[in-house]
Formats: structure tokens, sequence, C-alpha cells
């Protein structure tokens, strides 16, 4: 147990899997992961262990509860994977809690500016660097591995932002440039009922969107 007493290795796991995954977003490797929506921990625990990058525990569109996400976060982890969570709003108590958690990113939903891929890198972050409020959980080890959590914080949380507003559009390169968000994911559903075409994937307004999307 000396890892654990000295607060030596606790985390470097995570690190080091966190920097794989991390560095691939960067050289913008392909990455496999999905989503998970179900209650049971034994879902996670397969799904993990099927060798997917990552797993995002889902908050927006479920009804999991956030002490269910963090045992998910917990079997996640612990079977391989690395852990996200899609928050259900840019919300900067509910990113400090995930985080604490043991969360290695976020996914945040309806980005529409620069200032909300700000907000939300912030969140994941420690003064100086972000916003997020200081305190002990399952990611610093209980207390053991303060020390080496708080040097993996400065740069290794993962952010993803989701593009699925009209809005946004007018705003990605902004978005895109903000230091800290590692990737995006287009929403869809609600990407195009902003424009009035809800579910209407054809639609060239549609289409043409995903383009500029992708282009940028």
């Amino acid at each position: 147990m000396r890892g654990f007493e000295t607060g030596e290795g606790w985390g470097r796991c995570m690190t080091e899997r966190n920097m794989r995954l991390g560095r691939r977003f960067q050289l913008d490797r392909p990455t496999i992961g999905t989503w998970l929506t179900l209650n049971d921990p034994a879902v996670a625990e397969l799904m993990a262990a099927a060798g997917f990058d990552w797993l995002v525990v889902d908050l927006e569109h479920s009804l999991l509860t956030l002490e269910r996400a963090g045992e998910l976060i917990r079997v996640i982890e612990l079977c391989g994977s690395t852990p996200l969570v899609r928050l259900t709003s840019i919300d900067l108590d509910q990113i400090k809690r995930v985080m604490d958690a043991g969360a290695h990113g976020v996914v945040v939903p309806m980005v529409l500016c620069a200032d909300d891929a700000e907000r939300a890198v912030a969140g994941t972050r420690y003064p100086p660097a972000g916003t997020r409020g200081v305190g002990l959980g399952r990611a610093h080890g209980y207390g053991v591995g303060f020390q080496e959590y708080w040097d993996w914080q400065v740069d290794e949380p993962i952010v993803i932002v989701q593009i699925e507003h009209r809005l946004a559009l007018d705003n990605l390169d902004e978005i895109f440039a903000v230091p800290g968000v590692d990737g995006l994911l287009i929403g869809p559903y609600d990407l195009s009922a902003s424009m009035g075409i809800p579910g209407k994937f054809d639609d060239p307004l549609y289409t043409n969107s995903l383009e500029l999307i992708l282009s940028t």
C-alpha cells in the first residue's frame, strides 16, 4: 500500500490514460467512445472493459443522479477507460462536483460563444488558471494525491464543446480558439430544431451547417 500511503502514484493511471487521449485529440487521431444513460454500473463495467477509449456519463438526457454518476466514473476508470461527463448546462457547480468525483473532463452542451467555452474550461481548473473551488475528494485520492492532481489539472482536463444551435455557427472560430477546448460534438437534434427543421438531417440548411462546422 506504499503508493496509497504516500500519495506516490495515486492518479498515475488516470494521468497517463488521460494524456494518451488528449494527445490523440491534438494529433487528430481517431478515438472511439459512446454514451452511458443506464443506471446499472455493470453496464459501465462491460463497456469500459470492451475497450472504448472514453465513455460519457450523460446527465443531460437521462435520469442519472450525481451520486450515480460518481459511481459510474469510478467503475469506468477502474476498468481502463476514460470517464467524461456530459453536463446538464454550463453549470460551474456541477463541473466542480463531477471533476471532484474523478471525471477526466466534461462534455458541455449548448455552447453558443467563446465566453461559454471559456467559462467551462475555467470550471475544470483551479486558480489562477480557472475558477474551480478547491476541496478534497476521490479525484485527489481523498488527500494523499493532492499535489499530483494539482499538477494534472493545470493542463489536462478534457473539455468537449457541443455545437447545437444556429447562433453558435457565427462564432465557430472564436469558440474553437479558446485554450483548453479539446474537441467538439455536434448536437444534431437541437441544431436542426434551432433552424426550424427538427430531425430533417437531409435538409440543405442542416447539411450546409455541418460543412461549415467541419471546415472551420
